[in-house]
């Protein structure tokens, strides 16, 4: 957010709002990123300088601004294409923290499509550039508002888009914030409703194995626990080797092999 400001400061003076960017972008935020982009390229010029690289931090929900003028976006795409065919040494790190909207609504964080429509654009960059860079998501267990159906789905959505997490956390209370507050009192301190929060060994241990569902030792765990909260039919869309869009669902799941069973004992 590099020299990013409001375009009527008097409007920002007056402006009662606890976030610039949440829970969406300010119309009055400027979202420009030349300024930033042209750093990118200064630094590639110097000569006593080989490569530069962005390890992390990239705030990608802000190259997704809807509100933004065309000035803007076109510097969004800008600085896209300068940010990963110069800047990623082969591997970029951003925290999309969670896929849940419900539980990114309570970090204040934006939802998960925009990570959808970064990772594209990535992709596409790099295929563009004949390059063979990776993305690094960063998520984060036991927040609150995080139920172990979330954590579910989180490594059967993390799965179709075939990551093998590496980048993982468990929550760790941090003061002057809204999670810290919620983890303490149970409350969220604007709406006053009750809000869960994964407090107990237990129960932290239940959700954190979901991040590595991909490791035999936590399956038989994982299992179970599905099973103790009614999602069997998450137990087929995370360890089939299938890729489903679909990624939480209700509706029945019995596969047309004991279909086929039934109809022979008939």
């Amino acid at each position: 957010m590099y020299k990013m400001e409001g375009k009527d400061l008097k409007i920002c003076e007056r402006c009662a709002r606890p976030s610039c960017i949440h829970p969406n972008i300010c119309t009055n935020l400027n979202t420009d990123h030349t300024a930033m982009t042209n750093i990118y390229k200064k630094v590639n010029k110097m000569h006593d300088i080989k490569k530069a690289f962005v390890g992390s931090g990239v705030r990608y929900d802000m190259l997704y601004n809807k509100m933004a003028s065309t000035k803007e976006q076109d510097s969004h795409k800008e600085y896209m294409t300068e940010l990963i065919t110069n800047h990623v040494s082969g591997r970029l790190k951003v925290a999309p923290e969670h896929t849940s909207d419900d539980v990114l609504k309570l970090m204040r964080k934006p939802t998960f499509k925009l990570f959808y429509k970064f990772k594209e654009d990535f992709d596409r960059i790099n295929k563009s550039a004949n390059l063979n860079q990776q993305i690094i998501p960063y998520f984060i267990s036991s927040h609150p508002g995080s139920q172990v159906k979330d954590m579910a789905n989180l490594a059967v959505e993390t799965k179709n888009l075939d990551f093998r997490l590496e980048q993982v956390q468990d929550l760790t209370p941090t003061p002057m914030t809204v999670s810290t507050v919620i983890f303490y009192s149970g409350i969220h301190p604007y709406t006053l409703e009750k809000t869960y929060t994964a407090k107990s060994k237990s129960d932290k241990q239940n959700q954190r194995i979901f991040l590595f569902w991909y490791k035999p030792e936590y399956k038989r765990r994982i299992e179970s626990v599905l099973k103790q909260n009614n999602q069997q039919e998450l137990i087929h869309q995370l360890f089939s080797k299938e890729k489903k869009e679909v990624y939480f669902s209700k509706k029945n799941t019995t596969n047309a092999t004991s279909r086929k069973r039934r109809k022979q004992n008939k």
